[in-house]
């Protein structure tokens, strides 16, 4: 009996080292899978976070451009669409923020305008009046009385342009925005020589204009940047410039411009 027992005990401590293992094996075991489980769901979250990246840069609309007063808007189908702005930006309510539109009607901002105009082109019925459908900027501030541009005034206009032009030049460079070196050279000539002081701001701010597109013409709508905030203030601004379109295409060329402005043809040079 005592063998047997002595037997059993003996039996009993050989086995605790398996026993151990065992459980040890279980233990890592659990160890493995609970690794292999934070592994998946780590591998599952980068796949989203990717895929969510990935949308984001594939949205449709970043590189859909839309006209003024409209917004690009992804359709039901993924589709980039423009549609007319669904609000515009609230402002603090500075004079300045007004615009007048070309039918002397004065709107409380441009983004206001030209949605209005988006309104109407599409018949909506959040178009206030359906002439609007033409409307676009005259000037900046509310519509007002507007001094009258005299013949005497229109002759004298392309010497205070290209004088203007000049200071605005001058402005330009002590701000370091005039952007290219070549005309802060030319500047810097046309400050002791009087000729030139005529003539290389004229073909500067043709070349300024001249952006959307580069075609080597200013369009009337590329002529808004600098009519809007001049007209309250000088009136005879765009009847001169309207004249200078010559071929009436809608656009003038630098040769127009040129001309326009009193440059003589051997001083109408291509500069953009």
């Amino acid at each position: 009996m005592r063998a047997t027992v002595l037997l059993l005990v003996c039996l009993g401590l050989a086995a605790l080292p398996l026993l151990d293992a065992a459980k040890k094996s279980k233990k890592v075991e659990k160890k493995v899978e609970v690794d292999e489980l934070e592994s998946l769901l780590e591998n599952i979250e980068e796949k989203d976070t990717k895929a969510e990246k990935k949308n984001a840069e594939k949205n449709p609309c970043e590189d859909h451009m839309c006209g003024w007063g409209k917004e690009c808007i992804v359709d039901k189908k993924g589709a980039p669409q423009c549609e007319c702005i669904a609000k515009c930006p609230e402002l603090d309510g500075d004079p300045m923020d007004k615009v007048c539109g070309n039918n002397n009607q004065t709107f409380t901002s441009l983004c206001d305008l030209y949605r209005e105009r988006c309104l109407c082109k599409k018949k909506d019925a959040g178009c206030s009046k359906s002439s609007n459908a033409k409307v676009h900027l005259e000037y900046l501030g509310e519509c007002k009385q507007l001094n009258e541009c005299t013949d005497e005034l229109m002759s004298q206009f392309p010497d205070r342009m290209s004088d203007w032009l000049f200071q605005v030049m001058k402005e330009l460079k002590s701000r370091r925005e005039l952007h290219k070196l070549e005309w802060e050279e030319l500047l810097d000539e046309a400050e002791t020589d009087d000729e030139k002081k005529h003539v290389y701001p004229v073909i500067w701010k043709f070349c300024d204009l001249d952006v959307k597109p580069h075609d080597k013409e200013v369009s009337h709508h590329e002529l808004i940047p600098i009519t809007a905030p001049v007209i309250p203030m000088e009136s005879c601004i765009k009847p001169f410039l309207e004249k200078c379109d010559i071929n009436g295409n809608g656009a003038i060329s630098l040769k127009e411009w040129g001309k326009c402005l009193g440059l003589k043809e051997g001083e109408i040079q291509e500069r953009c």
